[in-house]
């Protein structure tokens, strides 16, 4: 679940990579987000302990198109597609901003009366999402604007070894709703790759050049001696969070 603690104008170009990694998971989330005020993203983690290696926060300001990077790893099909899913959507945004954001690690739901208010969430749309009684929360503060803020990245001691989580719910305007309207594009290095989701066909080592590798936080976050697959989720889809069977 993505969730905003004020109401935003709009929220688009979402990409979400995932992979294991042991008893963690790697996440990596971007988007476009307008808002009229500062305010924070909440990513709720299936996470396991409240310890401060729960969560580990890994800057990628040093390399803001890791995921146009990703992206290049697909060959070009035939109808001239370089997309994951296979559409003609290519990520052309601009970097606006870098560094433009605050993480911390709220450990569990009772430990956001230690954030500022407008950084809480009302106790009435938590009540409508009892699946994340026991879940750590990911908390970005952002400035108001219209932003591609660049990748917010981050591992965590998982509890669930068998399925990548991937938080695609929305909350954006302090309402849960049951039905959203996605515009996203899912990422994920596993073996095997996730039935139904198109496959790079090439490792990244062979795709990518030495300086992807060189930046640091990359190699913290990706199996430079895996492939890449992808998938879209793309209008009005169940407003739920996607995970995927696999180590």
């Amino acid at each position: 679940m993505c969730i905003f603690s004020q109401p935003v104008q709009r929220v688009c170009s979402t990409r979400i990579f995932a992979r294991h990694a042991g008893e963690r998971q790697v996440l990596v989330y971007e988007m476009r987000l307008v808002s009229q005020t500062d305010q924070a993203m909440i990513l709720p983690l299936p996470t396991r302990g409240t310890d401060a290696e729960a969560v580990r926060f890994i800057d990628l300001s040093a390399r803001p198109q890791f995921f146009e990077d990703l992206h290049r790893c697909f060959p070009v099909a035939a109808s001239g597609s370089r997309s994951p899913d296979g559409g003609r959507r290519a990520p052309t945004l601009a970097v606006h901003r870098v560094g433009a954001f605050e993480a911390s690690f709220v450990a569990t739901r009772a430990d956001f009366v230690r954030l500022d208010p407008r950084f809480r969430l009302d106790d009435a749309v938590w009540d409508q999402f009892p699946a994340y009684e026991g879940f750590g929360f990911a908390v970005f503060q952002l400035r108001a604007g219209d932003a591609r803020v660049h990748p917010m990245a981050l591992s965590f001691r998982t509890r669930d070894t068998e399925r990548l989580f991937y938080p695609t719910a929305h909350v954006h305007d302090g309402t849960v709703h049951a039905s959203a309207e996605y515009d996203h594009l899912l990422y994920v290095q596993r073996s095997p790759q996730p039935r139904g989701w198109r496959d790079s066909g090439i490792v990244l080592r062979d795709a990518l050049d030495a300086e992807f590798f060189a930046a640091p936080g990359v190699l913290d976050l990706v199996d430079p001696d895996g492939s890449v697959a992808g998938r879209g989720l793309s209008g009005e889809l169940p407003n739920e969070d996607t995970w995927v069977d696999g180590s």
